[in-house]
């Protein structure tokens, strides 16, 4: 019985998790562990906010992360006034250049309609973009 190489065992784990069983949302959700009775409120998306950053929270400190969670804040119209500074903040470092925009040549996957990285492509890592 032969073996098979690394490189071809390593492209079909590769071929296997990006071909995998889709998921909907819905079954995403229960397997976070939120009941099905529950899951019609995702439809609002400040549920979204509401539920997810006490899982986050539970999760970086199993991570074992030292963080100081006095000063958390959302930054979305939720929280208009933290929103409003970051919003001068970015403005203000941007209008002295320390923050720019820019053009950035990628990959662009006419099939799928969007970029893709290294990573997301079956075939053809290590392609640079091409005009």
């Amino acid at each position: 019985v032969e073996e098979e190489s690394s490189e071809n065992t390593a492209m079909k784990s590769k071929v296997a998790a990006k071909t995998g069983k889709t998921k909907r949302q819905w079954d995403i959700l229960v397997q976070s562990g939120i009941s099905e009775s529950e899951i019609h409120k995702f439809a609002n998306a400040l549920e979204w906010l509401r539920f997810f950053p006490k899982e986050g929270l539970k999760d970086v400190t199993a991570f074992g992360a030292k963080v100081d969670w006095r000063r958390s804040f959302i930054t979305t119209s939720v929280n208009p006034f933290y929103d409003s500074f970051i919003r001068w903040q970015f403005n203000l470092l941007r209008s002295i250049e320390k923050v720019k925009f820019g053009h950035r040549y990628t990959v662009w996957s006419p099939l799928d309609g969007q970029a893709c990285a290294d990573h997301d492509r079956a075939s053809g890592e290590g392609v640079g973009p091409q005009e």
